[in-house]
């Protein structure tokens, strides 16, 4: 047997030993609980009971997990997925404008009516542009 909860009131972790407040679990419960955390789920107390779950699926407020609506989970999985590809946008930024330095430096064309430059503006704005509306 394992046991689930924790001693501090704040840092929650399976132990050996019982104490108070603890949750009871079996060590083949514990083992598909640590499957799912190397799964990207995370383990929690809930409902006096320890769970593994989606973290979008649950928002820890007020020292206690909530399990979210499926409006509110919706609305976080959005807002994960643009604070990623926000990040995303950063690097490809980051890159063009090492980019464009070079453009600079060694003008040319891209193609017969196209510079390296504006090319590569042209692709920054088009970024920036989703960078704000993904931020909003």
């Amino acid at each position: 047997m394992k046991y689930y909860g924790t001693k501090n009131n704040k840092d929650y972790g399976f132990y050996e030993e019982n104490f108070d407040g603890a949750i009871e679990i079996t060590d083949s419960y514990w083992i598909e609980l640590l499957d799912a955390q190397n799964n990207g789920k995370r383990i929690i107390h809930y409902e006096n009971n320890v769970i593994a779950v989606d973290e979008t699926q649950y928002s820890f407020e007020n020292n206690e997990w909530k399990k979210l609506t499926k409006d509110e989970a919706q609305v976080k999985q959005l807002k994960l997925q643009n604070a990623i590809r926000a990040n995303e946008i950063q690097t490809q930024l980051d890159e063009l404008d090492n980019k464009r330095i070079r453009a600079l430096a060694e003008p040319s064309l891209k193609d017969d009516e196209t510079t390296w430059l504006e090319y590569y503006n042209n692709q920054i704005i088009n970024l920036r542009n989703e960078l704000t509306t993904i931020t909003k």
